[in-house]
């Protein structure tokens, strides 16, 4: 299970599923962008169909009631209307910019009717023969539809627009509205007109059309899902490639192996990013075979200081008893003796500073044995060679790292080389300790000390140890006291190592 999810966490499956994600989300959106398109032009025509008729019946509102008195009046004005459609002077109440616009819809050349509560005929346009003026207005069929529905609707002052009015196959409305000079009045009056409203032309049946998106929709869903799932394996598969290129590269340059250098030609940023990684991986390696060789001859610094200041200084003071024994041979031979028996002591003792510095030169110690044990021999030997006491302590068990093994063992050489040389001492304690994760060296003497302000800051000995421990990330500790001793504290802990 863990496999299959660390699968799926892919950079190709990430950008496969975006890509699926984005697609499908897109195809909803302009689904759902579509239907609100529909269900707000429907809106619109509503609200036009609504604003014609609130508009067109109070034009005939605010001047009808008051032309009843006057038939030819209202005749002539019955006429204007229909050919020139509404003024502004037409309108007694408030008005709005659109008013003007909304009142003449009226259909040209279409008759327009005004009746009286008991629907007797008041007035028509175009004009009628004037024995119908005052007789019962026949609920006549207009268009071929029966009128009865909307005049039953309007003889009861019905204020629902859509009970007043009828729809024609071409959009167009037959309107029968009540006319009444305040809403506390009783109907006067009830015109018939035509009207057809500007509306976009959104379809009658908007329902199946819902229904149609809707299913489009899902179907169009289904589709983008995996369309998009391989569009984005596809896209994200040379990507992916070229990602692992770079992986495996890089994994290769942490164990120190530069030979594998990944070819991108792409202008891209991937490209960009290779090619800078290789001059970086090119430098890098460039700077480590710089750094081994100042490595190198730091140590042949290292090991000219410990023969200047040991083999050469002791070989030249054998140098000078002998030379004194020679003067005194005829002169005085027990002195001569005593001379030479001072010059074989500082011959031993130049032997054995060279074992220690053969020694030194020798880390191989560590291919046979670990560090642990490396370290119980090597305070032997120089237990042995120095006469100082050693005392050894391990704590815990367990593997480490080469490089850790070489550093440590160099600094434990260097330190007991400088207790030797400078501490005067009769005893030195080391432990060395093991756990999961941390190694630690502590080499600690009774000597005499000295003060670290006065070390010189390009000492090579604690200059040396520092930069090596430096090297695999750890820390080394130095303190040190006049008359009580020094300690040299060594920690490396091991997941900052790089290494496995």
């Amino acid at each position: 299970m863990k496999s299959i999810h660390s699968f799926f966490r892919r950079l190709q499956w990430k950008l496969t599923l975006s890509y699926a994600v984005v697609t499908a989300g897109t195809v909803i959106i302009l689904a759902a962008l579509l239907v609100f398109i529909v269900f707000f032009a429907e809106t619109q025509n509503s609200s036009r169909i609504y604003d014609s008729f609130f508009w067109s019946k109070t034009g005939f509102q605010d001047n009808i009631p008051d032309l009843l008195n006057n038939p030819d009046i209202l005749q002539t004005w019955l006429e204007r209307i229909q050919k020139d459609g509404f003024t502004n002077a037409d309108f007694q109440s408030y008005t709005i910019r659109e008013t003007l616009d909304y009142a003449n819809t009226i259909i040209a050349d279409a008759p327009i009717y005004v009746l009286d509560p008991k629907l007797n005929l008041l007035a028509a346009v175009p004009a009628i023969d004037s024995g119908s003026i005052g007789k019962p207005f026949n609920k006549r069929e207009i268009k071929g539809y029966s009128i009865g529905r909307i005049l039953d609707a309007a003889l009861v002052g019905d204020k629902n627009y859509s009970a007043q009015n009828m729809v024609f196959p071409d959009g167009a409305h037959l309107v029968a509205f009540p006319l009444r000079k305040s809403d506390a009045d009783p109907v006067v009056a009830i015109v018939i007109y035509q009207i057809k409203p500007v509306i976009f032309a959104t379809p009658a049946n908007l329902e199946i059309y819902q229904v149609f998106f809707t299913v489009i929709a899902i179907i169009m869903l289904m589709a983008a899902l995996p369309v998009g799932a391989v569009f984005g394996w596809l896209a994200s598969r040379g990507l992916r490639k070229r990602l692992a290129n770079l992986s495996a590269a890089s994994k290769a340059w942490s164990t120190g192996d530069f030979a594998s250098m990944p070819r991108d030609k792409s202008n891209d940023e991937i490209g960009d990013l290779t090619r800078n990684l290789n001059n970086m991986a090119e430098q890098l390696q460039s700077l480590l075979q710089t750094r081994n060789e100042l490595a190198r001859i730091e140590e042949r610094n290292r090991l000219a200081r410990d023969l200047h200041d040991t083999v050469k200084q002791q070989t030249y003071a054998t140098r000078m008893q002998l030379s004194a024994a020679k003067n005194l041979l005829t002169s005085n031979p027990q002195g001569a003796a005593e001379h030479i028996e001072a010059a074989l002591q500082l011959n031993r003792e130049t032997q054995q500073e060279l074992k220690l510095i053969i020694d030194e030169l020798r880390p191989a110690a560590l291919e046979d044995r670990g560090l642990a044990q490396a370290i119980g021999v090597y305070a032997a030997r120089w237990q042995e060679h120095t006469g100082i006491k050693a005392i050894t302590t391990i704590n815990g068990e367990g593997s480490i790292p080469v490089e850790v093994e070489q550093v440590l063992y160099r600094i434990l050489q260097e330190s007991l080389s400088n207790v030797a040389r400078h501490a005067e001492a009769d005893t030195v304690n080391l432990v060395f300790s093991i756990d999961p994760d941390r190694v630690s060296l502590t080499i600690a003497d009774d000597g005499c000390g000295f003060e670290l302000d006065a070390v010189s800051a390009h000492s090579l000995g604690l200059g040396g140890m520092k930069q090596r421990i430096s090297e695999i990330n750890g820390s080394l500790t130095i303190d040190s006291t006049l008359a009580v001793g020094t300690k040299v504290s060594a920690e490396v802990k091991l997941h900052t190592t790089g290494t496995k």
